[in-house]
This record gives C-alpha cells, sequence and structure tokens, in this order.
C-alpha cells in the first residue's frame, strides 16, 4: 500500500473543538441496580408520599397527646394499654380517651393517637383493670411528637431528583423509596477495535514477533472510568477487508469507535485509507508528542484513530477524548494539578509535549520508557505540558503537574539507574517501594535533599566527570555502599548517613550481596575533596 502522508498537524485547541462537535451521547433506561454513578437525564417526580402513612419514629406508646399534659417525673399519668401495634402491619385497634398502645419504630400509628411517648419515659405495670396491663407516663408530649406524618419526607408531585443529579448510594435510596425501579440516564456506547497482524488475545501464547493486545484492555478499562460503556470487537489483521467490516458492525451499534494502531503514515498503516474512502478524515496528525498519528473522522458515527503504542494511546485518550465523553455524558471534569519542582533536567522534543511524571513530595521526576512501554503510565502520576518553544527544563524549575488521579502511596522511595536494577532491586524489598529512574547526579542529589531514601547507581559512579563539582560539595553527609545483586549487577548505595540505622535501609542493605551497611576507605574516595 503507498505511502500516505500527514495532514498538516493541527493544535490541541483545534482538535478539542472537533471533537467537541462529532461526539455526542444517547440516552437509556438503566434498572436501579446497575444505575450507581449514571447520570440522570430527566428529572424524578415522586409518585407516592413517603411514608404513606402517619408513622413511629420511635419505640414507645402511642397516646392521645392531650392525655399526658400534666405528666410529671413525679406525678405519672397513667393509661391502659390496649395491645401492640408491629411494624408493617395495619392496627386493629384505635386510640380513646385513657388509653395507649405499645408501638414499634416505624408502625403506623393507630387512628385516635397524634403522638407517641419514648419509652425510657415510661413504665409499665400490672394493672387490676379490664385490661391486661397500663403505662405510666412520665413525661408530657405535644400532637405530633416522635410521629412522622405523612408525606413529610417526600410529597407526591414533588421533584425529587433534578435532570444531571449524579446517582449515589444516597440518591439510589430515595429513587427505592418512591419504588422506582428503573431510571433514564444518559449514555455513550464505546466500540473498541485493536489493529495490526502481530496483536493477539492476551490468553494465547506468544509467537515469535507477536505481542499481547494491551490496547483493547486498557481503552476499555478507560471508558469505563469515564462513565461510557464499552464494546469490545477484539483484534483485526492489517487487511482491509476485515478492518472495514470490522468498522461498520461497530458503527452500527455504537455512539463512537476508538480504533488503535495503523494510523500512522507507513505504507501498511490502513487506517487513513479506509477512513478516507469510507468517511472523512476531519484532521490526521496532532502537533503533540506521543499522539501525532492521531486520526479524527467521521464515518457515520465518530471514529477516531489513537496510535498502536499503549502509552501513547492511553495519553491521548485521557487528554483529549476521555474530557469529551465525560462531558456528554454530563460528568462534572475536575482537573486535579499539583505545583512541584523537577527533580532532574528535561530536553523537550520540540513540539507540544505531554511528559509522564512520579510525584515524590514536591519533586517530580520524569517517567521516560518509550512510548511502546505500558509501564510508563503505571508508574506516573501525572503528567507536565511542555510547550513547543521549550528546549530545556532544568532541575529545580516549577511545574503543574496535571494529576491521573491519587497519587501512589509508597513506604520507601528508591531512586537510580540503570532502570533495570533500580526495578530489581525495588521488586525484592517487603514494603511498597516507589521506584524512580534518573541519572546519577540527579539522583545522589535527591538523597542529600531528603527526597528519596536510597539511590541505586552504577559502580563506577565514582569516576563520572562532574561528580566531584562544586553541586555535590556536601556529599560527606552521605554513606556509600557498595553491593551486588543477583546476575553480577554492582552497585552503589547511597543513603544518608543519620537513616543508616533505620530498619528499612537495612532490610535494603541486606538484599545486596557484600553490602555490609558501612562506609569504607575506598567508598570514601567518592566524597567530595
Amino acid at each position: 500500500m503507498k505511502r500516505k502522508e500527514f495532514h498538516e498537524l493541527i493544535s490541541i485547541e483545534k482538535a478539542e473543538r472537533i471533537l467537541k462537535s462529532i461526539i455526542h451521547g444517547s440516552t437509556e433506561v438503566a434498572v436501579l441496580d446497575q444505575a450507581y454513578h449514571r447520570i440522570l437525564a430527566e428529572d424524578v417526580v415522586a409518585a407516592i408520599d413517603v411514608p404513606s402513612f402517619d408513622r413511629a419514629d420511635m419505640d414507645g406508646y402511642a397516646v392521645r397527646a392531650a392525655d399526658t399534659y400534666t405528666a410529671r417525673e413525679e406525678e405519672p399519668v397513667q393509661l391502659a394499654i390496649k395491645g401492640v401495634i408491629h411494624a408493617g402491619h395495619v392496627p386493629a385497634l384505635s386510640i380513646s380517651g385513657g388509653v395507649a398502645a405499645e408501638i414499634a419504630t416505624g408502625a403506623m400509628l393507630p387512628d385516635g393517637a397524634d403522638a407517641v411517648v419514648m419509652v425510657e419515659y415510661t413504665e409499665q405495670i400490672a394493672s387490676s383493670s379490664s385490661y391486661e396491663s397500663s403505662v405510666l407516663i412520665r413525661r408530657a408530649v405535644h400532637a405530633k411528637e416522635n410521629v412522622m406524618r405523612t408525606g413529610a419526607d417526600i410529597k407526591q408531585g414533588n421533584r425529587v431528583l433534578s435532570r444531571g443529579t449524579q446517582l449515589r448510594s444516597r440518591e439510589i435510596g430515595v429513587l427505592a423509596a418512591i419504588g422506582r425501579h428503573d431510571v433514564r440516564v444518559f449514555s455513550l456506547r464505546v466500540g473498541i477495535i485493536s489493529t495490526g497482524t502481530e496483536l493477539v488475545p492476551i490468553d494465547e501464547r506468544l509467537q515469535a514477533g507477536q505481542v499481547h493486545d494491551v490496547n483493547s484492555h486498557t481503552i476499555c478499562a478507560a471508558v469505563r472510568e469515564c462513565g461510557a460503556s464499552p464494546v469490545m470487537y477484539g483484534i483485526v489483521s492489517d487487511e482491509p477487508e476485515k478492518t472495514e467490516e470490522t468498522l461498520e458492525k461497530a458503527i452500527l451499534t455504537c455512539d463512537l469507535v476508538l480504533t488503535s494502531g495503523s494510523t500512522s503514515a507507513g505504507s501498511g498503516d490502513i487506517m487513513p485509507h479506509i477512513l478516507e474512502e469510507h468517511g472523512e478524515i476531519l484532521a490526521h496528525g496532532i502537533n503533540i508528542k506521543p499522539g501525532k498519528p492521531m486520526i479524527i473522522a467521521k464515518m457515520e458515527k465518530p471514529v477516531i484513530g489513537l496510535p498502536g503504542f499503549p502509552t501513547s494511546a492511553l495519553s491521548m485518550f485521557h487528554y483529549l477524548v476521555a474530557p469529551r465523553i465525560r462531558g456528554v455524558l454530563g460528568y462534572k471534569t475536575i482537573v486535579k494539578r499539583s505545583q512541584a519542582v523537577l527533580g532532574t533536567r528535561v530536553q523537550s522534543a520540540g513540539r507540544h509535549q505531554l511528559l509522564p511524571v512520579a510525584l515524590v513530595g514536591a519533586c517530580a521526576f520524569p517517567v521516560q520508557r518509550g512510548s511502546g512501554a505500558i509501564t510508563t503510565l503505571a508508574s506516573a502520576d501525572g503528567f507536565i505540558e511542555i510547550l513547543p518553544d521549550v528546549e530545556i527544563m532544568e532541575a529545580g524549575d516549577p511545574v503543574e503537574v496535571v494529576l491521573f488521579g491519587e497519587q501512589s502511596a509508597s513506604d520507601f522511595v528508591l531512586i537510580g539507574t540503570p532502570p533495570d536494577v533500580v526495578d530489581m532491586l525495588a521488586g525484592m524489598l517487603p514494603f511498597r517501594v516507589r521506584a524512580i529512574h534518573a541519572g546519577v547526579t540527579a539522583s545522589i542529589d535527591a538523597v542529600r535533599n531528603g527526597i528519596a531514601d536510597a539511590a541505586a547507581v552504577p559502580p563506577h559512579a565514582d569516576r563520572l566527570p562532574g561528580l566531584h563539582g562544586p553541586q555535590l560539595h556536601d556529599l560527606h553527609n552521605l554513606s556509600i555502599t557498595r553491593g551486588t545483586l543477583s546476575g553480577d549487577h554492582g552497585c552503589l548505595f547511597v543513603v544518608l548517613q543519620d537513616r543508616m540505622t533505620q530498619e528499612k535501609i537495612k532490610t535494603l542493605l541486606s538484599c545486596v550481596s557484600g553490602a555490609s551497611g558501612s562506609t569504607d576507605d575506598s567508598d570514601r574516595d567518592m566524597t567530595a575533596t
């Protein structure tokens, strides 16, 4: 297939305008037990009163309030007990002057009664009257006291929930109280298609040159997080006929279709050709990293072609598509941000860039494992935006981090290089470890400044140019220990001297063969002179 050149790269702002103009939701009726977290697409009006009868708010005795007006602790009023009223039963008795009935919380108030005396202010006694027993009332009540009147909670005909309300446990309870079995909610069905001959389902064994289909599952989960309903159409190989067939099937039943892969300008990337032939390409290429090859098209329904690399696909979904999905479903988009400073030097990509970062305290460290690595986003707390005119950002520069959600909790922060050694060691420790990948100087600075608990750096780090420079003049506060991980991975482990006695540091050093936890003379050669 002939190579397809990118159309003109459009701006983020233009991409947002296009998405807003083509992605629209619908509504559906959801049964109550499946409506949690959904957004109401209608006003809900009560068809009944709640409660639908006068009922007791307390355990006690149903009485005529006037019979208790003279009751005092020292001079109680004695009333005959006519019977007992249980919740869920219609009383077969009525209350007249000088008579009371024992009543349970929530039970229907009998005819003639207009109040309930709490059981705490009564004393049941034997009686010689025609009734079996009587009760002493030691406190007066007024009419309607300890009684919930008909419709006092919800009045028939009143609006109880408004269109646009998100249904949580409290709202579900209101709907149940008025007897609503189902409600109309906003909906968006999103079809998900992964393309690529190299892809295989996650339950199949990989052959040479194959990879598991990551994007179907990550995008499906991301769509659910937005409140939409994902529909997975599986994997299609790089065959135009099969891809067209799957696209048409998804368009028939979904409001939006998301594909991943085959969106670039290579000769084997078929998605641009199919969308141009059977629909209209509104944008191909966005001036942002890592989402340059993204496609926005319309083929009766909107079709968005995400990049094939997992981090690129998920980044562009979170940044551009997710806000629009939440918007059409009625969810308020609250962007959580955190102010931080860069923990290490960053060189930009020369265009608008979303750079995943991990937050440790007030420091943001780039998480850069390549756009093909799904672990990039799993390791990140959010991203920083780097504008096209920014070439270099230095350690200590202030940045604003757009958070993906809550920050990752950890018991120990380990920083260093190379990444595989840092990850190996983090996996050996018996507690929650935050592993940060950074260069030697940035790692040592992070320990020296109390940002990280320990740094793992290559054994030749003490011979790197510039390590003895003035920016590291106070290395005398650090303890440097040599050790070897499994597989003969030699390392220098750098910690603050006053932390060497901490249990987690001891555990770290015990994982390293030959590490004594102390600093010998050869290690001290690393100290600034």
